[in-house]
């Protein structure tokens, strides 16, 4: 991979196994991929794309104004041009990403994050064309089965949490449907198949990102994290689909999670 673009591990929701998938390629000496950030390049996206709007209409006149009549012409909206809009908002990934990964000696970079889909990878490869994408997914069921142990914790996970989860996996599994034949940009992973063949799958990963899979450490496949401190591996206790309350279980078995649980080859 070139150093100036990115790599995006995106999981289909919460507990897809991007974590697992981060961690591998982190094992790598030169690879740094940070964490979830709460989605919030997405704002950040939404506000350059109103920005190049208002520079190819109103900052365009002003541009022309400036052009023709200097300070005496209407400039009130000048504005420098779309390309300097998107220079601006490269500049801010790398700094933001690229540039302390560099400081760590680690000249691939990315992210993970289990907010994103396919239309927020689409924009930021307008600013890094050569970038790579990863996206994860697991089964509805299970998903819902490991966010049940969250709900029933001492945290702060509640049931509105456990649906926002499952409408992001929807929405993003859905965008995601097919991409991979489409861009040698993005690869589709299923999580019961990467951890049902890992050897395979790291080197399938590696090819995809130009990584040497010897330099991947397939020991992060031995040792499950589910949080962090002392307790970050401690067993945990994860009912069967059939002991989950049945207002639980409904949230996988919509007609639309159905549609596109079905379309990635899970058997309900």
């Amino acid at each position: 991979m070139s150093s100036t673009a990115p790599l995006l591990v995106l999981g289909a929701g919460q507990r897809c196994g991007s974590t697992l998938l981060q961690r591998l390629l982190c094992s790598h000496p030169d690879v740094m991929i940070w964490g979830e950030h709460a989605g919030q390049l997405r704002p950040f996206i939404a506000s350059n794309t109103r920005t190049r709007i208002w520079s190819d209409q109103d900052g365009h006149r002003g541009r022309m104004e400036l052009e023709e009549a200097g300070y005496q012409g209407f400039i009130a909206n000048v504005m420098p041009g779309p390309h300097q809009i998107d220079v601006a908002a490269r500049l801010y990934v790398r700094s933001l990403f690229a540039d302390p990964a560099t400081n760590l000696g680690r000249t691939v970079w990315g992210f993970k994050e289990v907010r994103y889909g396919l239309p927020e990878a689409k924009a930021l490869q307008r600013w890094f064309p050569e970038l790579k994408v990863i996206h994860i997914l697991r089964d509805p069921r299970d998903v819902l089965r490991s966010l049940d142990v969250w709900e029933r914790a001492d945290g702060e996970w509640r049931r509105r949490d456990t649906e926002a989860a499952i409408a992001d996996w929807t929405r993003i599994a859905y965008s995601f449907l097919g991409a991979d034949t489409h861009s040698d940009a993005i690869l589709n992973i299923r999580y019961e198949d990467f951890i049902a063949a890992p050897s395979h799958w790291t080197t399938v990963i590696a090819k995809h990102c130009g990584l040497d899979s010897a330099q991947l450490d397939g020991q992060v496949f031995a040792r499950k994290i589910h949080t962090d401190g002392p307790n970050r591996a401690a067993p945990r206790r994860i009912k069967n689909w059939s002991e989950l309350a049945s207002d639980l279980q409904a949230l996988a078995c919509t007609d639309e999670v159905l549609a596109i649980a079905t379309s990635y080859g899970y058997d309900f």
